[in-house]
């Protein structure tokens, strides 16, 4: 019996109708539960985050395993004890930031300005009057997407932000239109050299969330970061040195459930003329202290540390 294998043509089709119901899918979990829920109060929304905290922790488990080895590796001087009051905060604080994530979608321009507010704008704002270029690099640390849909309609610059595209087109279409409405323009991974080099004649911040595990670690710059040989992709430091652009760290504090608070710190004005690895080690040195004071806040859940450094 002779079997016959589906051409080209075949499985393009295929992976089309895959496509087309995967995102009908989506836009009926959108429409019909998402957006519906955004527009709830905050007070409702927080307690829907705390039953989430409670089914992701006491009965899905979501990742435990992953955060609690991250948080021992990362803190071998704390008691068990110590560990568990931290990785119980994550939980909670990652219940709030999911559907802080989804108010996003709907919450207004007055809104994310007073939740998310800039504490030194005079800080990058110099630079503006200089005609000078800013890029802030940041981490996975408190709510991120504020800090994407609350910062353009606070800044001189013109603010460009690099995003990992989702392999879901609706959402990723949904997550663009959510944090490019009040103004910063996104950027994929991959466009970020050319929109950059070509941006426009005003001065331009661009925001790159930097602590991403390397996808070749060979190629990545290596330091100790929280207690762990760690590699960083090493794009935004040779990208800032080409450009000559101001490099800054911003910090993301919680105030208080819901608010949030940003802060520039200076890392160099200079790029071209630091050593290989100074921007890095600078901004690892800025993102442990603020995971210090709250180490909750930091994305635990995220495989960080899947790579060994290569011999």
């Amino acid at each position: 019996m002779e079997i016959s294998l589906p051409s080209k043509r075949e499985k393009s089709s295929f992976a089309a109708r895959k496509i087309k119901k995967g995102n009908l899918l989506s836009k009926i979990l959108y429409y019909g539960l998402v957006i519906p829920i955004s527009y709830l109060p905050f007070r409702v929304l927080y307690w829907l985050a705390n039953f989430v905290y409670l089914l992701a922790y006491y009965v899905v488990g979501y990742r435990k395993k992953i955060v609690r080895k991250n948080l021992k590796n990362s803190f071998p001087e704390l008691s068990e004890k110590e560990i568990k009051k931290i990785e119980k905060g994550f939980y909670k604080h990652f219940a709030d930031f999911l559907v802080e994530s989804v108010k996003s979608l709907s919450i207004s321009n007055k809104e994310i300005v007073r939740r998310c507010a800039i504490l030194n704008p005079e800080v990058p704002n110099e630079y503006f009057e200089q005609g000078r270029s800013v890029m802030v690099l940041c981490g996975h640390y408190n709510n991120w997407e504020y800090y994407a849909v609350g910062l353009a309609q606070q800044m001189k610059h013109k603010v460009f932000a690099a995003y990992q595209p989702l392999k879901n087109e609706f959402f990723n279409q949904v997550l663009l239109k959510s944090r490019q409405r009040f103004g910063i323009n996104m950027m994929s991974m991959k466009e970020v050299p050319r929109k950059l080099v070509k941006s426009p004649k005003v001065p331009t911040i661009s925001i790159m969330v930097n602590d991403q595990s390397p996808h070749a670690p060979k190629k990545a710059y290596w330091n100790t970061f929280l207690n762990q040989p760690t590699g960083w992709m090493t794009g935004t430091e040779r990208l800032a040195s080409k450009l000559d652009q101001v490099v800054l760290f911003g910090c993301i504090r919680k105030r208080k459930r819901g608010f949030y608070e940003v802060s520039f710190y200076p890392i160099t004005e200079k790029p071209k003329e630091v050593n290989e690895g100074y921007v890095l080690d600078q901004h690892t040195k800025y993102l442990e202290m603020v995971i210090a004071e709250n180490p909750e806040y930091w994305l635990w859940s995220h495989r960080r540390w899947k790579h060994e450094k290569p011999e």
